[in-house]
């Protein structure tokens, strides 16, 4: 057997190796969002809201970020949303990231078209939130095999509901229910 011949096949070993004790991508980057407890701020058209989108990996870099989008059920209102991401990096992992959205969790976001709705008004409404959490990849090759490390992605999201209240014009009989979520 030639030298080269002898290069090729250790260098093929060495490959298929490095393969099989890898971790696979699927396992590295974690991801956890918290949600806040969306509501309408008093008697106005505020909603607190937000959430916190948590990652991890074990590699060294991590990008993580999300949306939202509130919308009512009022021909009247229109949707508000937003959305942020966050990236980070360092000379090695692991990492984590804590990512919020939007910037300041929770936050008072006033709802456009509110004061347009009639006193005594109950709407509900919706926030559909997503998170986002992509790892940094690394490709590994010896002997004409690669193989692509990292590059691990998760992703979650989901609705809550919520509803807003117009108060009562004063002097209509209410008791004042209206107001409160």
């Amino acid at each position: 057997m030639s030298t080269t011949d002898s290069t090729i096949r250790l260098t093929t070993f060495l490959g298929v190796a490095l393969v099989l004790v890898m971790p696979h991508k699927a396992l590295a980057v974690m991801l956890r969002t918290e949600v806040t407890a969306i509501h309408q701020v008093g008697v106005g058209a505020g909603v607190s809201l937000g959430h916190a989108v948590v990652a991890s990996t074990n590699y060294n870099r991590l990008t993580a970020g999300g949306t939202y989008v509130a919308t009512c059920a009022s021909s009247a209102m229109l949707p508000t949303s937003g959305a942020r991401t966050l990236s980070r990096e360092g000379l090695s992992g692991p990492l984590s990231l804590v990512t919020t959205v939007p910037t300041v969790v929770p936050t008072i976001v006033n709802m456009p078209g509110y004061n347009q709705l009639p006193a005594g008004t109950r709407v509900d409404c919706t926030y559909s939130w997503t998170s986002k959490a992509t790892e940094g990849s690394y490709s590994i090759g010896a002997g004409g095999i690669g193989y692509i490390t990292g590059a691990g992605e998760r992703a979650d999201g989901n609705t809550q509901l919520f509803v807003m209240n117009v108060p009562a014009a004063a002097g209509d009989g209410d008791d004042g229910d209206s107001c409160h979520p």
